[in-house]
């Protein structure tokens, strides 16, 4: 629209085309500049948002990994060595918990050390760390479920599953919820849905 506004001002007035260089240039930059500072406004709010939530995830699963279900053995050959140690289940628990805290890290530090200035940068920063944070959430809520079927297993086979199983259910449903309002706009667009058109939400 604004190019064919320049145009036909230059075709009214050719001898006055610097000027209408220039009022097009800076309409131009005033734009981009409104637009860059309402990315930054968001891109800072959801950057303390993201990195409260990134922290406590951390701390979490820092705590989880020094209070280890079953317990340390006090025998005198493996004294302090994590009983379940040698169980599938418990060490599922502790890769699940590691991947979950060095994920979380990850989002915390990308939130302090973020530049401001750069549009494409802030584009690439918050998808990057929407699906970082995404996988520190489902490791996490495995992290709980391996944790906990480790010590009901053994006694409580039917409760082991059940937590195993609404742990598993609890990302996919959160998954849904949050995104029910692209869901139905993918279903009623079809194939002319672009999700590149989302990536800033």
């Amino acid at each position: 629209m604004q190019n064919e506004v320049s145009m036909l001002m230059l075709e009214a007035d050719p001898q006055n085309a610097t000027s209408i260089y220039n009022l097009h240039k800076d309409a131009k930059d005033k734009l981009n500049k409104s637009s860059m500072k309402d990315a930054k406004s968001l891109t800072q709010t959801y950057t303390s948002n993201t990195s409260l939530v990134a922290i406590l995830i951390a701390t979490i699963t820092f705590a989880a990994a020094f209070t280890l279900p079953g317990g340390y053995s006090s025998d005198a050959g493996n004294l302090g060595f994590p009983i379940m140690a040698r169980k599938f289940v418990f060490q599922s628990f502790l890769i699940a918990d590691t991947l979950a805290m060095c994920s979380s890290l990850v989002v915390a530090f990308i939130c302090i050390i973020a530049r401001w200035e750069d549009l494409q940068f802030l584009l690439h920063y918050r998808s990057f760390t929407k699906k970082l944070m995404w996988f520190a959430y489902m490791a996490t809520t495995v992290a709980f479920a391996t944790g906990l079927y480790t010590v009901l297993a053994p006694r409580l086979l039917w409760l082991a599953i059940g937590i195993c199983l609404l742990s598993v259910l609890l990302p996919a449903i959160t998954k849904v919820i949050g995104e029910w309002p692209v869901l139905k706009l993918r279903f009623r667009l079809g194939k002319t849905y672009n999700s590149d058109l989302l990536d800033m939400v």
